[in-house]
């Protein structure tokens, strides 16, 4: 039988994650420039352009079994005969 999914906040606001992964890393990044890291400015752009492609690509493939279509909460959810 397949389950209900969840109602927390990573099923319900997938693109909340992606934006809490890309400034995490924007702002870890920062801090150890911050503190003596030798990273370029070119170097800190390669990084969070990497970070821009794969953080999506990351939240989808985790998302995808937790976010529902209405048609299939819908159909789970109804009694069975």
């Amino acid at each position: 039988m397949t389950q209900i999914p969840s109602l927390d906040s990573a099923a319900t606001e997938p693109l909340v994650t992606v934006g809490v992964l890309t400034a995490a890393v924007t702002a870890v990044l920062a801090l150890l420039v911050a503190f003596g890291l030798p990273i370029s400015d070119a170097q800190q752009t390669a990084i969070l352009g990497v970070v821009a492609v794969l953080a999506p690509l990351v939240v989808s493939l985790v998302g995808r079994g937790r976010v529902w279509s209405p048609a299939t909460v819908a159909r789970v959810a109804a009694p069975r005969r």
